[in-house]
């Protein structure tokens, strides 16, 4: 994917100015009960969607954590319609200059929790997620392998060997204690 060399600055300005501290831990090992908080950021695009609706497809009726998904409005259309409540959309609308989230509503509805965890699920750069998750101050930010994935997340997972995306989520369900 070739990044507009607006993104490649405002990632470079991102880096920069970014301060790691963070105060709140979450104990995810044997002792701990994984994240009780968490933000999904789902992809938009049709083959992507269509996989990781079927991966992240919950009873969210007997789901005892707080489950948020963020998405572009494209690409609701590819998720379950169990997901939807609890699905945050946005639009191009909402969007600034620079392709990061400038409507005050959507980033309200998005921060209106303290997430313990955040995983980005887009397998390739979606610089306006990136940038959210990047401004949300979550203590775990999970994501894919990319070229600037270590400059916003604090777990960046490798693309599975086997090439099935479903090895990788099985790896976050671990680590969040979802599974």
């Amino acid at each position: 994917m070739k990044i507009p060399w607006r993104m490649k600055w405002l990632l470079w300005w991102t880096t920069l100015k970014k301060n790691k501290q963070h105060e709140k831990l979450v104990k995810i090992g044997q002792g701990g009960s994984g994240a009780n908080s968490i933000l999904f950021l789902l992809p938009a695009e049709k083959e992507t969607a269509q996989v990781v609706a079927h991966l992240v497809k919950r009873d969210m009726e007997n789901e005892n954590r707080q489950i948020r998904y963020v998405i572009h409005q494209n690409g609701l259309p590819f998720y379950p319609e169990n997901l939807k409540p609890y699905i945050i959309t946005y639009s191009d609308d909402d969007l600034n200059w620079w392709g990061t989230l400038k409507s005050f509503s959507v980033l309200d509805r998005i921060k209106t929790t303290n997430y313990d965890a955040l995983v980005d699920m887009n397998l390739t750069i979606n610089p306006t997620l990136m940038f959210l998750a990047a401004n949300l101050d979550i203590p775990i930010k999970i994501g894919f392998q990319s070229s600037f994935a270590e400059e916003f997340y604090t777990m960046v997972i490798q693309q599975s060997s086997s090439g099935f995306f479903e090895n990788n989520y099985e790896t976050i369900e671990r680590v969040l204690g979802l599974s």
